[in-house]
């Protein structure tokens, strides 16, 4: 069976329990499933690669942001900040991102039984 019938079988599996597609198959997933990447559905994950991954995604996405908005007031003119505030700003994202894949993690966990 090929990997993209097995996620088709997945979805309707999913489905038929009451799962919204949102749910079962969230964005992230669809984008990398349609680029060929052959990751499994969050539901079928175990726990900590759920982790690992949702963190991954939460802090890529939010350090772009911030490096935009970082990029935006320098160009305005405000004041630059110290390379310490840079890092501490990423080091509070980084662990944002932890307890945000965490409770995502939670989630899944959780509609999963």
């Amino acid at each position: 069976m090929l990997f993209q019938d097995r996620v088709k079988l997945y979805g309707r599996l999913m489905s038929d329990k009451g799962i919204s597609h949102n749910a079962y198959a969230p964005l992230f997933y669809r984008y990398l499933w349609k680029c060929g990447i052959k990751i499994k559905p969050p539901h079928v994950t175990k726990f900590s690669h759920n982790v690992i991954l949702q963190t991954i995604l939460f802090f890529t996405v939010f350090a772009v942001f911030l490096s935009g908005v970082l990029v935006f007031a320098n160009s305005l003119g405000l004041n630059e900040p110290a390379s310490s505030q840079i890092i501490m700003l990423y080091f509070t994202s980084f662990l944002v991102s932890v307890a945000y894949g965490v409770m995502v993690s939670l989630y899944i966990l959780q509609i999963r039984k």
